[in-house]
């Protein structure tokens, strides 16, 4: 996880360099759960970029490989589900109509619950869906079923039982402090980062308050380009021109 206040303070410092910006807790938080999802999505671009290294051999492998450093920073994120029903009509007819969970972003694989832990074949397009259903040779049998992957999922044959998915969750937010049961670290997915504040004190710096902030759901080693996309946000909100420049050399 990434400290929520020491990201404040570094792109409050770099606003305030020349007394020429002024972050507020308000405008940070406005900008924080979006820059945060910009450099979740830029790992997975890592991983399609790593695959394609990986693939091609020009990947240096063992210890430095780098789509196995993507891999760990990913694994973080990676969730087993038991899928709920949805209360909608399956797309092709009759199928067991699952629903996406709440913090789904990447699909990775299914299977039936159970002992077997027979995988699910994983379908795209509603036409080639109907044309596996109206094949003899590639029709849905229990040892074989098939899942239509849309805003909902539709799985065949309808007698398949509880299904698990694989999948890679959104990024929420960390606890910053321990309270009760909860420890600093636990993911709180009800929240998203935000520094949260008691007073503001006479050198114009805030007092931030542990309890009710949230710290960022990234590897400390994205620091850097959490803040560099903060920075470019927050700058070309407040104007500040050395402030987007500072993002955008950062990040390349």
């Amino acid at each position: 996880m990434i400290s929520v206040i020491e990201v404040f303070n570094a792109v409050r410092d770099l606003a305030n360099k020349d007394q020429k910006g002024f972050v507020a807790p308000s405008v940070f938080n406005s900008f924080a759960e979006v820059a945060q999802q910009n450099v979740f999505e830029g790992l997975f671009q890592g991983l399609v970029t790593s695959k394609a290294l990986r693939l091609s051999q020009r990947d240096p492998g063992a210890g430095e490989s780098i789509y196995r450093g993507v891999e760990d920073d990913l694994s973080e994120y990676i969730q087993d589900s038991i899928l709920l029903t949805a209360n909608e009509p399956s797309i092709t007819g009759d199928a067991n109509l699952f629903s996406k969970p709440f913090n789904f972003y990447k699909l990775i694989s299914m299977r039936v619950e159970g002992d077997e832990r027979t995988p699910i074949e994983l379908v795209y397009r509603p036409d080639q869906m109907s044309h596996i259903l109206s094949s003899n040779l590639s029709a849905p049998t229990e040892s074989f079923p098939v899942a239509l992957v849309s805003r909902n999922i539709e799985v065949f044959p309808t007698d398949v039982g509880s299904v698990i998915m694989s999948y890679y969750r959104q990024p929420s937010s960390r606890y910053v402090a321990n309270d009760g049961d909860i420890l600093r670290g636990d993911l709180d997915e009800t929240s998203s980062p935000r520094i949260s504040v008691t007073s503001l004190q006479p050198d114009g710096f805030y007092t931030p308050s542990i309890r009710d902030s949230r710290d960022f759901d990234l590897p400390e080693k994205f620091k850097g380009a959490l803040i560099s996309e903060l920075c470019k946000m927050i700058g070309i909100r407040l104007r500040d021109t050395a402030l987007v420049q500072f993002g955008q050399t950062q990040a390349s």
